[in-house]
């Protein structure tokens, strides 16, 4: 499965980090990432065997362009990265999109629900990402694929509708709450959380392997 396992962390232990830049990028990527480097390297845009360098250690002194392309996806301020002193604010672990209300849901709740892909099912969050970026590139017409004219924060829910649509129609089969009730996976009970996170892998290669001319992706 791809996104899942061990695929692009460390092999060896790693020693104690020593300098505060490689203290803070470490716990940023295993927040996010939980310790996958060539996640984080797809996501940031930066150099696997450059990342790797920072996360282990082996180098301190990164230049301004490569700290901007680390803080940017976290929506973290670059002071967070430098700074020596304990954190104040929480890296974006994820993507938050908007879902139809639960089936059961009163009528007077039936709010959109906000649910995280997290990068650790990087899968998931790759083909919502993909797919979005192909689509806001296309001129929105009736006929443009999954979200038609919508825009903004319409066409967010109409593409996470589609994708989260195994989902969501298992939900409606009678299974109780298939997509969680709580917002971000970090806030999830541990077995709720790591069940969360092999679906969302589940479902996304899945969907790597149906649409993969969308995606820009090889079948193999």
């Amino acid at each position: 499965m791809r996104g899942s396992g061990q695929v692009g962390r460390p092999r060896k232990r790693l020693a104690d980090p020593g300098h505060p830049l490689t203290a803070r990028i470490r716990q940023l990527i295993d927040l996010a990432h939980e310790g996958k480097v060539r996640d984080a390297s797809r996501l940031a845009a930066i150099p696997y065997p450059t990342l790797n360098d920072l996360y282990i250690g082996r180098t301190v002194n990164p230049n301004l362009a490569t700290l901007e392309s680390l803080r940017a996806p976290y929506d973290i301020d670059l002071a967070w990265l430098l700074s020596r002193d304990p954190p104040e604010e929480v890296p974006r672990t994820g993507r938050i999109v908007f879902l139809p209300p639960h089936p059961t849901a009163e009528v007077k709740r039936r709010a959109l629900r906000e649910v995280e892909i997290p990068f650790v099912a990087w899968a998931m969050y790759e083909v919502f990402s993909g797919l979005e970026t192909r689509l806001i590139g296309m001129p929105p017409a009736a006929d443009r694929p999954i979200v038609a004219e919508a825009t903004g924060d319409a066409l967010v829910f109409r593409l996470a509708t589609f994708l989260f649509q195994p989902l969501l129609a298992a939900e409606k089969a009678g299974e109780a709450h298939v997509v969680p009730k709580v917002t971000h996976v970090q806030e999830m009970e541990p077995n709720a959380r790591q069940r969360w996170i092999v679906t969302l892998l589940a479902l996304g290669d899945v969907w790597q392997s149906v649409v993969p001319d969308l995606l820009g992706t090889d079948r193999d």
